[in-house]
């Protein structure tokens, strides 16, 4: 790829990256927290996708579906099946083309890949602090995965998916302590 194209990847991604960081800061369940959950997520995945970072891509995939389904009006158990068996099918591809050659840290990314999945699946307004917990922890996770991607193999891309993860768990963290010593 092009330094250019890179760089435009890159501007592109960051643009979703803020949308998705806003996102977080606005009333749970609100329809516009879950037009920008949608939309940056879909942008992610395609920053994902052309950058070839196989884990990113398929933790987006599952924030992708999450966000999706956030727009129905289903019972929160048929969310949950479907995003575990979703996220199974995710995990399930990176172990069939033995992703642990290429990452042997994708379970971290993968951990963090279920909590966000979960919270997007979560009705925000109904169970607050179910929500907040799992945007809260599946960030936390993705961060670490992240930051071992940008520092340790030195994935300049993965910076985003650092920086967005780390503002995206603020807000959540912030709720969840908030309620937990209250």
């Amino acid at each position: 790829m092009t330094i250019k194209k890179q760089n435009v990847v890159v501007l592109v991604g960051i643009v979703a990256m803020i949308g998705l960081i806003i996102g977080t800061f606005l009333e749970g369940g609100s329809l516009i927290q879950k037009i920008l959950f949608l939309v940056g997520a879909l942008t992610l995945t395609a920053v994902a996708y052309v950058n070839k970072q196989k884990m990113f891509l398929v933790i987006e995939f599952i924030v992708d579906l999450s966000a999706f389904l956030s727009f129905w009006n289903m019972a929160l158990y048929i969310k949950y099946l479907i995003l575990i068996g979703a996220s199974i099918i995710g995990m399930a591809y990176l172990i069939k083309i033995n992703f642990f050659k290429e990452d042997k840290w994708w379970p971290i990314g993968g951990l963090g890949l279920l909590f966000l999945a979960a919270g997007l699946a979560t009705d925000a307004i109904t169970y607050p602090l179910l929500f907040n917990i799992f945007l809260g922890f599946g960030g936390i996770f993705v961060a670490i995965y992240s930051a071992i991607g940008l520092f340790l193999f030195k994935v300049r891309i993965a910076a985003i998916w650092l920086i967005l993860n780390i503002f995206f768990s603020i807000n959540p963290m912030i709720m969840v302590c908030g309620k937990i010593f209250s």
